[in-house]
């Protein structure tokens, strides 16, 4: 089934690359001219000089010749305001039809419309005659008659005949030249006109290109001084090149210890996208950051002007302290088992002297009595109470530390 189908595919296309060759629209329209004389079908058809189709049938409507001509795509559609001329291919011969579109802003003229044709008046013999004065009339006829004699005298037509059969190639290349030359009328003229147009323009700019040659010639100048440096610089060249052989030569080895290590970096090139990615909204969360760390970046600053000051005096200052602290150290190592009776004493303390009456402050006391406090007792303690004369440090509050002091109370 598949085959099937690209067969079908094929077929379709190849029928479609048919219809387009073969069967595609063409752009006509048609021209009511007076007469329709030295005009034929294949004709040519130009627009601004150039071949833009052909004239692809002739006919009669109404006593008026009606012209059909065939535009190439590149020239169609035309627009209101399209005229059509009638012009001589060369000075003599066939006729050629000229086109000229109207504003691209114009509607378009559809497939087979009518647009409008000029076309010159034929010039009769009469006429051309009819406007030389009565003289001249005479002379030329005095000539038609001596030009009659001459050639009805002896072998004047036969030898007539001969040189008009040789003359013939001759003025048939002359034909052949002056219809070429009628064809690239338009393009000779557009030629002229933008010669025209370059001259004008180099006219315009006389100033500019003499300051361009005068510079020229300044360059040219300079250059000649220095041909002595240019000669020193060429002498130089030949070990230049042979240093820059030499590195060149190195190249290819260094090439080759680069391609593994683009190799291994590949892996991580092709993860470089998501990293930037995942970095962006980092980048964006770090804007506040950045802008809440200038004020601390400020505070910094000044306070590193006091800091070598600082440093100064710390460094004058800390070895007294930690003389002090090392004096010090055997009396905190002996109260450092005691820290715990230290902070209840302090708190005792404070809450003793907490209290408000209308006199501020007062104190107070708590008295416990016992059988243990009396001072005769002989050594009988009460059930629950006992008599401990050492006790470790930490004990009063339940937190007894037996290895304070390291090998048992001192």
């Amino acid at each position: 089934m598949r085959k099937y189908g690209i067969v079908a595919l094929v077929a379709a296309t190849a029928a479609a690359l048919v219809v387009a060759l073969v069967g595609g629209s063409s752009y006509t329209v048609k021209v009511l001219l007076g007469s329709a004389t030295n005009l034929v079908v294949g004709g040519t058809v130009e627009v601004k000089g150039f071949k833009a189709g052909t004239i692809s049938a002739l006919g009669v409507e109404s006593g008026k010749a009606v012209v059909t001509l065939e535009l190439d795509d590149g020239y169609a559609p035309l627009h209101d305001g399209a005229v059509v001329t009638v012009d001589w291919k060369a000075l003599l011969g066939e006729r050629i039809v000229n086109v000229v579109d109207g504003s691209k802003s114009n509607g378009a003229i559809p497939d087979g419309g009518m647009i409008t044709g000029k076309q010159a008046d034929p010039v009769e013999l009469d006429q051309v005659l009819n406007t030389l004065d009565p003289a001249t009339r005479k002379h030329l006829s005095s000539s038609v008659k001596s030009l009659s004699k001459v050639l009805s005298a002896g072998n004047a037509t036969t030898d007539l005949n001969a040189t008009i059969t040789s003359a013939g190639p001759a003025l048939q290349a002359l034909g052949e030249v002056l219809r070429a030359v009628g064809t690239d009328g338009p393009a000779i003229h557009s030629l002229v006109t933008r010669m025209n147009a370059m001259v004008g323009t180099l006219s315009a700019h006389d100033s500019t290109i003499r300051t361009v040659v005068d510079e020229l010639t300044t360059l040219a100048n300079a250059a000649s001084n220095q041909r002595a440096s240019v000669t020193a610089t060429l002498k130089l060249l030949p070990s230049t090149l042979d240093a820059a052989t030499t590195t060149l030569g190195h190249i290819p080895g260094v090439v080759d210890k680069a391609n593994p290590l683009l190799k291994d970096l590949t892996p991580v090139t092709a993860k470089l996208p998501g990293v930037a990615r995942n970095l962006k909204p980092v980048l964006v969360d770090l804007r506040p950051v950045a802008a809440q760390l200038r004020p601390t970046l400020a505070a910094a600053s000044q306070l590193l002007k006091y800091t070598p000051g600082l440093l100064d005096t710390a460094h004058s200052t800390v070895p007294g302290i930690d003389a002090t602290l090392t004096y010090l150290e055997p009396a905190l190592a002996f109260l450092r088992p005691y820290t715990p009776e230290l902070q209840g004493f302090l708190s005792n303390w404070a809450s003793a002297f907490s209290g408000y009456n209308a006199n501020g402050h007062y104190a107070r006391f708590l008295a416990q009595a016992g059988p243990a406090s009396i001072d005769n007792n002989p050594g009988i303690m009460p059930p629950g109470v006992t008599n401990d004369p050492y006790p470790l440090p930490g004990a009063n509050v339940g937190q007894p530390w037996s290895d304070a002091f390291g090998s048992g109370v001192h």
